[in-house]
Order: C-alpha cells, then sequence, then structure tokens
C-alpha cells in the first residue's frame, strides 16, 4: 500500500544536529485504523526509552520510524525490516549539522579546571560570553566542566541548553610551555584571557601533602605567567585604545532639522538659543566641521536653555556611552536622553553634566552610568539604569541649575555658545585584556623583604610565605603590569567555599592593607564583571566580602555593586596621587620557616577562624594563603587535589 511522506526538522540533544523526521501519512481508512494502533503502540515505546537514547537522535528516531511503519503494514512479509533499513538510511542521508556557534570576542580562561577556575567559567558564560576553557587534560576539562555530580559543573560544550547564554570550546595547553602557549588554535577568536592558573597541590602518591608534578608557584605564576606575556604580541592583538562612531552628525542643515528648540519661554521666560551649522569662515579657522548653539539665557521667569532631538531609535547597546569634542566658554552643560520608554511620560528623563574649558577645545566622555534618572526635575532613586539601546531623543541643556535644584555654579547669565565638532558619536572604552587572580599580602610581602621581625608581625600568610608563593606571584603581577595589555589583578583574601551567612556584597581597597575572607565564587563574579567592565581596566586591588551589618545576608551583589566598586579604585599609574606608594620592586624569596614556627603560624590561622588547629602542612606545602591550610582537612577526606587558586 503507499504512503505519502511528511517531512519536518527534529533536533537532536547530543549532536547539535537537525533530521528530518519522515511520518508515514496513509492514504486509506485502513491505514488510518494502523496509525490509530501504531501510535498507541509508539506511546508504550517511548515510555520505555530512556532519556539518554532519546538524545542519542537519529538512530533512536530511525528505529521508532521502523516500529510504526510494521505496525501498519503487518499482512506484507519482509516488508517493515526493509521500511526500517530504509527510514534510518534516509534519516541518516538527510542529517545536516547546525553550524557551530561562532568563535569570537571569547574569553580564554586558562586554569579552567580548578575550583576558582571553572567558577569563571560559568559566570563568564552566564553573562552571554564566548568561552574558551583551556586546562592542561582535555579529559579533565569534560569530566569537571561538562559532568554533572558534586564540584562539576554541568555546562555544555558549544551552546548552552535551554536557551542559556553563552557558548563553550575546550582546548589543552601547558603554562610551562612556550610551543603551547603559542598554538595559534588556542587563541582562535579570543581577545582576553582570564589567568586562574596556580600551583597544583594535594595529596601526593606516599601519602601527605604537596606540590603535584613540580607545578610550584615558581614554575606555574613567575615562570609561566611571564612567558605568556612575553608571548601574548604574536598571538593576541592589543586593543588599548577608545574608539568612537558618528552617531548623529551635525554639520549641515539637513542633519540639525532633527533638532527643536526646548528654551524656558515654554514655563513664561525669556531665553533664547538655537543650531547652526559651523560656518565656512569659522570652519576654516577651527578645523573642523560641526554646529554650534548658540543663545542668551535669562534667569528672570525662567533660567534655562535647550534643545531636543526628535524620535530617533538609536541602539547604542555595543558602546559604553556618548562622546562629544566641544569648545565651550567655561560653562558646565548637561545632556539628557529619553528612552522610548519615556516617550509618553512627561518630565521623565535621564540627565548628565559635564564641563567645558573656556576657548579650548576637550573631549567630553559620558558613560552610560553618569545619566541620572530624573522626574519633574528631581532624581529618581527608584529609576532604573538608563538602556542604551532604547534611545528615543537626545538634548542638550544650559540650567541655572544642577539636579534636584542646586545651584550651577558654572553657569553665567547673557550670551553663551557651545561648539560641537562633527556630531555626536558613541565611543567603545578599553576592557582589560588580561584578568589574573593573585593574592593579597603579596605588596606588603615584597615591602618586608628579609626583614625577619617585621615578617613576624604581619598577617599569617605573610609569616608563613609557603615555598615563596607570595614573591613568584608578584613576579606574576609584574610581568601582567608590564606588558603593555590592558589588565586587571585581583588579589584574593583567603579563599573559602562556604557562602554562610551570605550573601555579601563585595569590597575592595588598594596598598595591601585589608584582610579577611571571600568565597570562590564570590572571586569568580568579581573576575567576570571585571573581563566586561571597562572601570576595572588598569587597576590592581584585594578583594574581600563585606561581612558588616550593612551587607551580611542583605542581598546579592548586582552588576552596579562591581561598577562602583572598580569606579572607586585608581588606575596603577596613579597611585601615588591619592596617597598609595608606588609598586615595590620584587625581592627573593625569605627562608622558609621551621617546622616549630609552621605549626605555631597555623595555630594563630586556627584561633582566627574559631577552629581546632588542623595538623601542621608537610614540607613543601605549595598552598595560597591561610585559607588553604584550613581547609586541608577538608581536602584529604575529598581526596581533591588543590591549586594554589584553585
Amino acid at each position: 500500500m503507499l504512503n505519502s511522506r511528511v517531512v519536518s526538522r527534529v533536533p537532536t540533544a547530543s549532536t547539535g544536529r537537525s533530521v528530518r523526521s519522515v511520518a508515514l501519512r496513509p492514504t486509506s481508512t485502513t491505514s488510518s485504523a494502523r496509525l490509530v494502533a501504531a501510535s498507541a503502540s509508539l506511546g508504550d515505546a517511548l515510555a520505555s526509552v530512556p532519556p539518554e537514547a532519546l538524545a542519542a537522535g537519529a538512530v533512536t528516531l530511525a528505529g521508532l520510524l521502523g516500529l510504526v511503519y510494521t505496525q501498519m503494514n503487518p499482512a506484507v512479509p519482509g516488508e517493515g525490516a526493509a521500511a526500517v533499513v530504509e527510514a534510518s538510511a534516509g534519516v541518516e542521508a538527510e542529517a545536516e549539522a547546525v553550524p557551530p556557534p561562532p568563535r569570537e570576542n571569547a574569553v580564554l580562561v586558562l586554569g579552567a579546571t580548578g575550583r576558582l577556575g571553572r567558577r569563571v567559567v560559568a559566570k563568564l558564560l552566564a553573562s552571554g560570553r564566548t568561552v574558551v576553557a583551556a586546562a592542561r587534560s582535555l579529559d579533565k576539562a569534560r569530566d569537571v566542566l561538562l559532568g554533572s555530580g558534586e564540584g562539576k559543573m554541568g555546562l555544555t560544550e558549544g551552546r548552552q541548553p535551554g536557551g542559556r547564554p553563552g557558548a563553550l570550546f575546550l582546548e589543552e595547553f601547558d603554562i610551562t610551555s612556550v610551543e603551547s602557549l603559542k598554538r595559534s588554535g588556542l587563541w582562535q577568536g579570543v581577545s582576553q584571557v582570564v589567568l586562574t592558573v596556580g600551583t597544583v597541590f594535594g595529596p601526593l602518591p606516599e601519602g601527605g601533602f604537596g606540590v603535584i608534578g613540580g607545578m610550584t608557584s615558581e614554575v606555574v605564576e613567575a615562570q609561566g605567567i611571564s612567558a605568556l606575556m612575553s608571548v601574548l604580541p604574536e598571538v593576541l592583538p592589543k586593543k588599548a585604545q577608545r574608539s568612537s562612531r558618528l552617531v548623529l552628525p551635525m554639520r549641515t542643515a539637513e542633519d540639525l532639522a532633527v533638532w527643536n528648540k526646548l528654551d524656558d519661554v515654554i514655563m513664561g521666560g525669556a531665553s533664547d538659543s538655537g543650531l547652526e551649522p559651523i560656518s565656512e569662515a569659522e570652519r576654516e579657522g577651527l578645523g573642523c566641521g560641526g554646529a554650534v548653539w548658540r543663545g542668551t539665557l535669562i534667569t528672570e521667569g525662567g533660567g534655562f536653555c535647550g534643545t531636543r532631538t526628535n524620535k530617533l531609535g538609536l541602539d547604542l547597546s555595543g558602546s559604553d556611552g556618548i562622546h562629544m569634542r566641544v569648545l565651550g566658554d567655561g560653562q558646565t552643560f548637561k545632556m539628557n536622553i529619553k528612552t522610548i520608554d519615556q516617550e509618553d511620560v512627561p518630565e521623565s528623563t535621564y540627565q548628565t553634566t559635564f564641563d567645558t574649558v573656556a576657548g579650548q577645545w576637550s573631549d567630553v566622555y559620558l558613560p552610560w552610568h553618569n545619566f541620572v534618572a530624573v522626574k519633574r526635575a528631581q532624581s529618581d532613586p527608584e529609576g532604573v539604569p538608563l538602556d542604551p539601546s532604547r534611545i528615543s531623543k537626545l538634548g542638550l541643556v544650559l540650567s541655572r541649575f544642577e539636579f534636584n535644584k542646586a545651584p550651577n555654579p558654572d553657569y553665567k547669565p547673557g550670551s553663551f555658545a557651545l561648539l560641537l565638532a562633527d556630531g555626536i558619536s558613541a565611543y567603545t572604552d578599553v576592557r582589560p585584556q588580561v584578568v589574573m587572580i593573585s593574592s593579597a599580602g603579596v605588596e606588603r610581602n615584597a615591602i618586608i623583604g628579609d626583614d625577619e621581625v617585621k615578617r613576624m608581625q604581619d598577617i599569617p600568610i605573610v609569616q608563613l610565605n609557603p615555598n615563596g608563593t607570595l614573591n613568584h606571584k608578584y613576579t606574576a603581577e609584574i610581568a601582567v603590569r608590564s606588558s603593555g595589555y590592558p589588565y586587571t589583578v585581583v588579589r584574593s583574601t583567603g579563599m573559602i567555599d562556604s557562602m554562610e551567612g551570605g550573601p555579601f556584597l563585595p569590597d575592595a581597597d588598594q596598598g595591601d592593607v585589608i584582610i579577611g575572607q571571600i568565597s570562590r565564587e564570590e572571586v569568580a563574579e568579581c573576575m567576570a564583571m571585571a573581563a566586561n567592565m571597562p572601570e576595572s581596566a588598569y587597576k590592581t586591588f584585594e578583594l574581600r566580602r563585606n561581612e558588616g551589618p550593612e551587607s551580611k545576608g542583605k542581598r546579592s551583589a548586582t552588576a552596579r555593586d562591581f561598577q562602583r566598586l572598580f569606579l572607586k579604585l585608581t588606575q596603577d599609574k596613579y597611585r601615588w596621587r591619592v596617597g598609595l606608594q608606588p609598586m615595590p620592586k620584587a625581592v627573593p624569596p625569605p627562608p622558609p620557616v621551621t617546622d616549630e614556627r609552621r605549626a605555631q603560624i597555623v595555630a594563630q590561622v586556627a584561633v582566627i577562624r574559631g577552629q581546632a588547629p588542623p595538623a601542621a602542612p608537610a614540607p613543601g606545602d605549595g598552598a595560597n594563603g591561610s585559607a588553604a591550610i584550613a581547609e586541608k582537612k577538608e581536602k584529604v577526606e575529598t581526596k581533591e587535589p588543590v591549586g594554589a587558586n584553585a
């Protein structure tokens, strides 16, 4: 009996491929009856098939098609078996591969299987980034990152299932091999690298704890990261300059036709202003085209001049803010942005201010976070952050007021002029291309040097400094800061796994003066945020959780919290301008402490944490920080190797 076919696309979960599902459409009443019976049999068959088999895709589908066919055609000997073979062959022949996700603007995470690295991978994926997770062993990477169970991430190679953002690629690398670091395949599509490598430390085959495979901090960080920085120019193009693109030209009368006057006459005032192209004569003298906004500000009865565009419908989500090159008269102006969501809401906008220098051209950069939600001339504490993908109108204002009716100290009544070269641009800022995990204590350790008395008075990790770990980390920091690439160095305080009592807000400072602890989950969140935010670039800072009553157990940290944290920090090249000393020079590691002194230091850590002192770490301990010492006993039970930054 003949049947017609209906073809549809069916995605398969395990292969990322789509196959053509072939449904046999009966051409008679008898076949319809058989189809009903076949459907019941198919339902029973599906119920008995485990999910893993269903996920296998084409083969399982072909078998089920065969079952349908034989149920519909029981009277034809041998025909069912032939149909199974035909259906299976047809499905495989018609299978079409879904294109893999593009590997572009990716973040390369080196050390992706460590207890910190695996969390960084997950956080970056959750933020929508493409991640290249690199480890010494691909088998371990698949187990840790793709596997399920305690301590494993349950991720998916390629696109993440369930519509989750991000795409994951796996690579193998060896931080001790320059050839491995130079391998072009490792860097395909990569724009940033996150370093979570550190001492490989854990239980030894012969018993006890120690460094595994000679992977000490000196080998992995001082030598490995330094080697990476030396080859980076060969594998990663440097992006250390802001870029701008013109989004609203203001050179001609036609360009300016989208702008409208919005002076205080709408409120009974007498101020007046207008936009006009820079004249030919002015253009020759200024060396550029553009527009000039001129007017007269009269305070009686009003006190502001304004100009605003018609609806623009700009999506500037790929940029970091507004850029203008202006020539002013020393006054402070405002820029307004009205979003699509505010079009029908009177007196609702986003607003920021910018300064001018009398008689001088200056570049004005207005990041999105500078714009304050304003309603009826008052700042709105409940306003959501500006969404740059939904910009409807742009405006310029000169007013005798700043926010909330506070006086504008830099305004002058009377005539004014503001020249704008070419128009209004959107800019993209520099993001760190290298994000590195380090340790609190490295800077104070370098300052102490070989002063044994000062060392004994410092925090436990500086007293212990196992295998000179702090010195080797600091050497790696210097290599990163000296590379010429935009960077962020995160110096974690004692890393733990517990979030008990949380959530917590992050706390950071510079100069290596703070102490405390923080979970790996929180450190990973900070590193992922740092990679995505230009405000973190060129900064080295110590990180801990804020356990004060205003933070502990209140709410989880948001992107705005991290942005503000980064903004409060100064770039390393300006440290001395904010009262910090310049970075000290690197010094050799101090002599190792005696076993007796080691036991005393470990006891100090236990007292600080309110714990019973664990057994003293064995000689050769490569752990990073007092936190690793405190967690030693736990790791013996789990048999999980830990690294300095794991």
